[in-house]
């Protein structure tokens, strides 16, 4: 079906291309910047004598249209930016179209946010946010949004080596982190984060941005910051797009075709991408894990654990959307995507058990066959009223939908020592795990601009999220020779939220400094249930959020930024699921119903200096947490532990992030960072485990760009990944090199480029974990060493 769809969709925009009279088009935008000047005045004359006016999109795009043969003159303008008039433009012949870019300089009131700016190679650094533009990696072409974020400062991304799914910012797993799209909450926890993360690949993303401190105009969620995923958006008139393809070494590919028409006062546009990955025969996935099992302190035997798994990944996602400028001053836009992902997964698993002599006491081979079909609809309505020249009210709903069915067919074999089936009945279970996700948001957004020095922003949102997990296990019965159904109560779960949030913020501009002060209250009912009533829990907090930021410009080259803000982390899905999962012989894992959400203040110091060639920063930070959900570890047998979510203790993470760039050279460029990271409980007495969950202590980047003449772009970085130490576990430090190297032809129109993921093959995860039962030590490997080659036409 959405084949058809996409085809009916070309069609009409072709159809809709028609010849017009004169125009004049083109967007309005900040000066020496790619920042766009949203909803902007512009007013053209003839001869002095006004002619027409129009307000520029949110894009800062313009269109005066049904023009006769003249000279004009153009005037543009808009809120903190200085006016500017462009003429004379002459118009000679009908269906003339002149194409005119306007660039703005911001207004001298506005220097504490638009002026200093590092802006150098891949990055761009403003007060409170990190910006990296798609266009400047074609090191992550043809891979996903992992791929880019994985190269951002204070970045580690989860998954297995090689398949970058989530995010880890600042040393902190990924539920500390909010992750938008276009500025807009999809959704994206737990299992749906990773998929809708999977579907986006780098060539429909225009830029992503890392917040540090979000304000209060963000759900409280963004305890640890928030990352900001732009997609693009083709303002130009007429119709545009862009092919693409590629393949890598492994056997996988990627395609990807994106088109929009627009026109007058409306636009149509669409996208299909398909990503596979392919790690199977020697390229799949490897895991050795040798344990030694204690009691009392000393050795009574040893668990060698071999694992194979392959992997395929295909996904695919469709996006069609339409925007129209319904009267002055209003737009409205709607959009639907779906995304789809299969995996197929194989895995064996030999387990070795020893005695402490190691001499042989038993050998289990357990095969899994798994495939996971996962998907997602989402559905996007967004108004947008221009009520006077200084005020907008924006009104929006999205919602979000997921399916994640998960089948596994498992057999556990018993072998002798000599590696030769000793039971004739091995062990079959056949497990079907599906989740559902039910996301809705309904939000309304009102910002006023009462002069040149004060600004209000107020906003209601309400948010309904609802997840469910069903788990049905079937074994086999070898005396009645069919699968019995073995299901327990606690595997019907049910999460429902609903969340009530208003907030109102303020920011003054007064010569130098600049302060933004809000504050957000969020209400939320909850409601968790199992089958059985033990498992049952229902109730409600408020929590205030107040946030206050300053900056203060010390000259045109140089600021310091001082913020703080109160946020949450509610407990994720998965910790919340009383399923019991088994799939590990040697620890087994549950949820906690009754899990509570953190709350934590948060403090921020920074400071930055640029210059023509160079530019440095250096930012402090700290987060106080309480009620920490912490992963704990309990013995319940000999060589098998529990971990189970529990909030208790306190803790803190505090770090200190270095950032710099430099152009040595007219051709090079080189950008940087370092970031160092603290976590610890504030008693360290209870209940062991974790301090936080996958803290690491380090990050490092460095990437370097060299433009080899004209149209030859080389670049590589390097990426390192310190070591995550806590009381009970250990990963060792991981470190890579990427290369890429780009050409273009046709005045730029077509792109090709080669790259190379993980140069000298070696990012692999290395863990090593204590309890008082065992010591673990894994190792997890593939073939992290992949070419790609990529094709793009933009049209």
């Amino acid at each position: 079906m959405p084949k058809y769809l996409l085809f009916a969709f070309f069609s009409l925009t072709c159809l809709l291309a028609r010849a017009q009279k004169a125009q004049i088009r083109g967007k309005i935008g900040e000066k020496d910047n790619t920042v766009s000047v949203s909803y902007g005045s512009l007013q053209l004359f003839e001869k002095g004598v006004f002619v027409k006016g129009v307000v520029a999109g949110e894009n800062g795009d313009y269109l005066f249209d049904k023009l006769n043969k003249g000279s004009y003159t153009l005037k543009a303008s808009g809120i903190g930016y200085e006016s500017r008039e462009q003429g004379p433009i002459v118009i000679e012949r009908d269906n003339q179209v002149i194409s005119l870019n306007l660039d703005l300089l911001p207004a001298v009131s506005q220097l504490s946010e638009v002026v200093v700016k590092g802006d150098i190679g891949v990055t761009c650094i403003e007060p409170g946010k990190i910006v990296y533009q798609a266009a400047d990696l074609p090191i992550a072409k043809g891979s996903s949004v992992g791929d880019m974020l994985r190269l951002m400062p204070s970045v580690a991304m989860g998954g297995p080596p090689g398949v970058p799914r989530d995010i880890r910012y600042r040393g902190l797993e990924k539920s500390y982190t909010l992750v938008l799209i276009d500025g807009r909450n999809a959704g994206i926890t737990g299992n749906n984060r990773e998929v809708v993360l999977n579907q986006i690949p780098v060539s429909a993303i225009e830029r992503i941005e890392i917040i540090a401190s979000p304000g209060a105009q963000y759900d409280g969620d963004g305890m640890n910051g928030v990352v900001n995923i732009i997609l693009k958006k083709n303002s130009r008139y007429g119709t545009h797009g862009q092919a693409m393809v590629g393949i890598n070494s492994l056997g996988g590919y990627n395609a990807s075709l994106q088109a929009s028409h627009k026109f007058g006062k409306g636009e149509f546009y669409g996208a299909y991408d398909r990503n596979e990955v392919l790690l199977t025969g020697d390229n799949s996935m490897t895991e050795t894990n040798r344990v030694t099992v204690l009691k009392n302190g000393e050795v009574t035997g040893y668990q060698d654990i071999f694992s194979k798994e392959s992997r395929k990944i295909t996904s695919d996602n469709i996006k069609l959307g339409t925007r129209w400028d319904l009267w002055k001053g209003a737009d409205l836009k709607a959009e639907y995507v779906r995304g789809w992902q299969r995996e197929l997964k194989i895995k064996t698993q030999d387990t070795k058990v020893l005695k402490a002599d190691r001499s042989f006491s038993s050998r289990t081979l357990r095969t899994e066959d798994q495939t996971e079909d996962w998907s997602f609809n989402e559905y996007i309505l967004n108004f947008s009223q221009k009520l006077s020249p200084k005020s907008r009210l924006t009104v929006s709903y999205n919602h979000v939908d997921g399916d994640y069915p998960k089948p596994k067919y498992q057999t556990d074999q018993k072998l002798n020592g000599e590696g030769l089936p000793s039971d004739a009945k091995p062990a079959k279970t056949n497990t079907y795990e599906n989740n559902y996700d039910r996301n809705d948001f309904v939000q309304a957004d009102y910002s006023l601009h009462s002069n040149h020095i004060v600004s209000w922003n107020a906003g209601l949102k309400y948010s309904s999220r609802v997840r469910e997990n069903i788990q049905l296990v079937d074994k086999f019965d070898y005396a009645k020779n069919l699968f019995l159904r073995t299901q327990s109560p606690a595997n019907n779960f049910t999460s429902s939220e609903k969340i009530t949030a208003g907030y109102v913020q303020s920011a003054i501009t007064k010569g130098r400094l600049r302060s933004v002060i809000g504050v957000r209250a969020e209400y939320t009912d909850f409601h968790n249930q199992t089958l059985e009533q033990s498992y049952s829990t229902h109730g409600n907090y408020l929590i205030p959020l107040p946030s206050a930021s300053f900056i203060f410009n010390l000259d045109t080259t140089q600021f310091i930024k001082f913020s703080v803000d109160r946020k949450i982390r509610r407990a994720s899905f998965k910790d919340l699921s009383p399923f019991v999962d088994s799939s590990d012989v040697a620890k087994i894992k549950t949820g906690n119903p009754l899990l509570r959400p953190e709350k934590a203040w948060g403090f921020e110091l920074g400071y930055m200096k640029t210059a023509a060639k160079w530019n440095v920063g250096v930012n402090l930070f700290r987060r106080q947490i309480d009620g920490l959900i912490q992963k704990v570890l309990y013995d319940v047998s000999p060589g098998v532990v529990l971990e189970k979510p529990d909030n208790f203790n306190a803790a803190y993470i505090q770090g200190v992030e270095l950032i710099a760039a430099v152009k040595p050279l007219s051709f090079w460029s080189i950008n940087g960072s370092y970031s160092r990271f603290d976590s610890q409980l504030k008693d360290e007495n209870q209940g062991g485990g974790d301090a936080i969950k996958d803290q690491f202590d380090w990050c490092a980047k460095l990437i370097s760009d060299v433009t080899i003449g004209r149209n030859t772009f080389f670049q590589v970085a390097w990426n390192g990944i310190g070591p995550k130490v806590s009381s009970q576990k250990e990963e060792k430090t991981l470190a890579y090199w990427d290369a890429s190297l780009s050409r273009y032809f046709v005045q730029k129109k077509v792109v090709l480029s080669v790259r190379v993921m993980d140069v000298f093959n070696t990012n692999n995860k290395q863990t090593i974990e204590y309890t008082t039962a065992q010591t673990s030590e894994k190792i997890q490997d593939i073939p992290g060493r992949q070419v790609f080659l990529n094709l793009s036409y933009s049209f």
